[in-house]
């Protein structure tokens, strides 16, 4: 299990550990260590809400998840090679209704 060191500013998880259809899988960090005073960012756009983030949130962090960051990645794209400017919260809400559902019932990858 990793500690996070005092003092840390910004944890961010780049690794595939959560992702669907996984979903139940974890980080090896102690989240006792995770503090309020930290940002934790998770990479991971489905499901939006993997452990780590509701962990880092039951800690009082700042989160950035995944979802969001495949959105405005795909704003910068668009815009770059179209010129259209896009609402985030169109992207979000149309991939969120394609994604995993958040419920119990995640666990299971055959209820998609």
């Amino acid at each position: 299990m990793y500690r996070i060191s005092v003092g840390t500013d910004l944890v961010v998880d780049a690794t595939s550990i959560g992702l669907y259809p996984d979903t139940t899988a974890r980080m090896p960090i102690d989240t006792s260590t995770l503090h309020a005073t930290m940002v934790v960012c998770d990479v991971i756009p489905n499901p939006p809400q993997t452990r780590l983030i509701t962990d880092a949130i039951a800690r009082g962090c700042t989160v950035l998840d995944g979802l969001g960051m495949l959105v405005n990645q795909g704003r910068i794209a668009v815009k770059h090679w179209t010129g259209l400017t896009l609402r985030p919260e169109i992207m979000r809400h149309a991939l969120e209704s394609i994604f995993v559902p958040q419920s119990p019932s995640q666990d299971d990858p055959t209820e998609v």
